[in-house]
């Protein structure tokens, strides 16, 4: 009698292939959908929280908030892009705040803030002023804060961020996209 010879039969090796691929087509789109969002976020946040310290150290030294740069000038000016990019703080605009970032001034993200007077809500911009944000002008000086950011290179659809005076707290709407 000869002894059988052990090991995987062809139709065995075919569906375990197939289960492993299919796998990672479920769980490979996640991972960097959650890598997009970490990447942008870890840049936003620190950028926030230095541009709020800057307006209000702004706001401490001369009674007012910087001028409104408002949603139609982004700092860099080109669109967003899954590369990094030069953040210019030479613009005229963006001296008042001293901002001091790391990482060579290369961000991923495109950024702005705006400015105005208690209850005077004529510098807010249309996608601060829209669902999901909805700022309103509250009864003190405000500002708020927006980035957009285009993490895979579809710029049909951006991730953005916003905070403001009135609310720190950073809020998201399609994160990762």
């Amino acid at each position: 009698m000869r002894d059988r010879e052990s090991g995987f039969t062809l139709i065995e090796t075919l569906v375990t292939i197939a289960v492993i691929s299919i796998l990672a087509a479920i769980a490979l789109p996640s991972f960097f959908g959650e890598s997009r969002k970490t990447k942008a976020f870890s840049e936003v946040q620190p950028m926030f929280n230095d541009m709020r310290i800057r307006l209000e150290q702004y706001m401490q030294e001369n009674g007012q908030y910087p001028p409104t740069v408002g949603e139609t000038i982004w700092n860099p000016a080109p669109a967003p892009s899954s590369t990094k990019v030069l953040l210019d703080l030479t613009l005229p605009e963006w001296q008042p705040l001293k901002l001091r970032i790391s990482g060579e001034d290369k961000v991923y993200c495109r950024y702005t803030w705006a400015t105005g007077l208690a209850n005077v809500g004529t510098n807010i911009g249309p996608r601060a002023g829209a669902a999901p944000f909805n700022f309103t002008a509250p009864s003190t000086d405000w500002y708020y804060l927006i980035a957009k950011c285009d993490m895979d290179d579809d710029s049909a659809v951006l991730s953005w961020y916003f905070a403001s005076s009135t609310n720190p707290t950073i809020q998201k709407v399609d994160e990762g996209k």
